[in-house]
């Protein structure tokens, strides 16, 4: 199943789902361009803080790139994407993150209300495929947007046998269960997620 058409079958899945867990109902979701009215404020509050999250981890991955190579932006990825993550919480006061269908970092798993969302995704769908999608959690919403392979990710997250034997053992080092390798560009490598609350 390709992303356009999970989108239009998840009502249906979080409906089987629930039904199978002995829920009378998952949160609802939608295309981000489809959401109700009541939704869009907080729904654009949370995109606003995945943009500023998404900004600074890209400079600091992209200038370590460029002045070390892929080795240094391992240890970014490590080391301090996780302490910058969490300085964006404290500015925004909303809770902001990544995640993965084949995750890196086992502590970037998704939350609950998006697991139903990221276990869907096949592997090789294209990100253009794949829209933002909103969830109704309530008192607040959640919000993930798509992440393509860019070119410059292939270097770290492409084919195995391209990123030689000391890159993958510094890969293997810092993520043991590394499954983030065999991406190809335009592929959905993942999702920036965001919450933010419903505000009167």
């Amino acid at each position: 199943m390709n992303r356009t058409r999970l989108l239009v079958a998840m009502p249906l899945v979080a409906a089987m789902l629930a039904a199978a867990c002995g829920r009378e109902s998952l949160p609802r979701d939608y295309a981000i361009d489809q959401a109700p009215a009541k939704l869009r404020p907080a729904a654009a509050e949370a995109e606003s803080t995945i943009a500023l999250l998404q900004r600074r981890l890209g400079a600091r991955l992209n200038a370590e790139l460029e002045r070390a190579g892929p080795a240094e932006a391992v240890a970014v990825c490590r080391d301090s994407a996780q302490m910058m993550t969490a300085d964006v919480v404290a500015e925004t006061g909303n809770p902001v993150g990544r995640t993965s269908h084949r995750l890196r970092n086992p502590g970037n798993a998704p939350r609950p209300w998006a697991k139903p969302i990221v276990a869907a995704v096949d592997s090789g769908t294209l990100a253009a495929d794949v829209k933002t999608v909103l969830v109704d959690l309530g008192d607040r919403v959640g919000v993930l947007q798509p992440i393509p392979t860019g070119a410059i990710c292939l270097r770290c997250h492409g084919d195995p046998d391209s990123l030689g034997a000391d890159l993958t053992a510094i890969v293997r080092e810092a993520y043991p269960e590394d499954h983030a390798v065999g991406f190809s560009e335009g592929e959905l490598r993942g999702f920036f997620w965001a919450e933010a609350p419903l505000r009167k």
